[in-house]
């Protein structure tokens, strides 16, 4: 478990310094990562695009290279492990998000626990996902999972751009959001660490 832990936030810290460093990283992190350069994003965008290169690209990638070839079956219960501690993290990001967004808690308190239902549901069909991804890639030698792993790169930014340009009717609600948002973007960052 320790293992999966490191490879899976190497792969965030690799795409992270890659980028500052001008280089190139995974297209799903380059388009996450370069949301911050833009005004209109909203809070919600950039952590629901971090989650889909983190969770739809990087988890799998992790897995499978914690546990290659046929080991990648013995992974399967530290895998669930992982995903029940996001699974926790939830409530607090939404109390977080909350002091960004005030309207969000009339949202959340109109919604029930509707909302929570959704957000889990999502997020256990994305770990699902990632551990299909584990399975095709865990049996591949390097080049042939470097080759999959560029599919799923383009899949995974597929979604980001959904994520990141929703079209217009996405955008107007976007940018009503981020009128409302509170704070700057240092103190943004603060209330979500």
């Amino acid at each position: 478990m320790e293992r999966l832990d490191v490879i899976f936030a190497n792969r965030y810290l690799a795409a992270y310094d890659a980028f500052r460093a001008g280089g190139t990283s995974t297209r799903a992190w380059a388009l996450a990562f370069g949301a911050e350069r833009q005004w209109w994003p909203i809070v919600l965008q950039h952590l629901l695009l971090g989650m889909n290169a983190h969770i739809n690209l990087d988890l799998g990638i992790a897995a499978a290279r914690t546990a290659p070839g046929g080991q990648i079956a013995a992974l399967k219960g530290d895998f669930e492990r992982i995903n029940s501690v996001l699974s926790g993290l939830v409530g607090e990001v939404q109390a977080e998000l909350t002091q960004v967004w005030p309207l969000l808690r009339f949202l959340k308190t109109s919604s029930g626990s509707a909302g929570d239902s959704l957000i889990n549901f999502s997020l256990e069909k994305a770990r699902d996902a990632a551990w299909d991804v584990a399975r095709r890639l865990a049996p591949l030698d390097g080049e042939a999972q470097e080759r999959e792993i560029a599919r799923l790169d383009d899949r995974v930014t597929a979604v980001g751009r959904l994520v990141r340009y929703p079209g217009s009717y996405g955008r107007w609600i976007t940018r009503l959001v981020r009128l409302g948002e509170r704070g700057t973007v240092a103190s943004r960052i603060a209330i979500l660490e």
